[in-house]
């Protein structure tokens, strides 16, 4: 209950929510898959208490070449059909929540992009 109202009241705020920490820093796969979950239940990273864990989040929470791909894909398709609240992508339903998503994907990816750059 207390993630998930974590994530509700990280939504309402518009702010990032962040997970807690794995304490077992070293099972790197149990910290991946901990991860892994974190992300997909709507986190947008988690902390970390050794150094040895920041390589396996950032890998859990950076966005994957075919994740940016998609979220391209789907930004494209709501400025090619302005004003459209609901459209169809690979005989999905695409609307607004994704196009956020989508667009939450991509600053993310420049974000990381430019630091890399830097």
């Amino acid at each position: 209950m207390a993630r998930s109202l974590c994530l509700f009241a990280a939504a309402a705020a518009e702010v990032a929510a962040i997970d807690t920490v794995f304490t077992d820093f070293r099972d790197a796969d149990g910290l991946a898959g901990f991860a892994a979950n974190a992300r997909r239940d709507g986190f947008s990273g988690m902390l970390a208490i050794h150094p040895d864990q920041v390589d396996v989040i950032n890998r859990a929470f950076v966005p994957t070449a075919a994740e940016l791909e998609r979220a391209e894909r789907i930004v494209a398709l709501f400025e090619a059909n302005a004003g459209a609240g609901t459209l169809g992508m690979d005989g999905e339903m695409i609307d607004r929540p994704h196009l956020v998503q989508a667009r939450r994907i991509i600053a993310l990816a420049t974000r990381l992009k430019t630091r890399q750059e830097g």
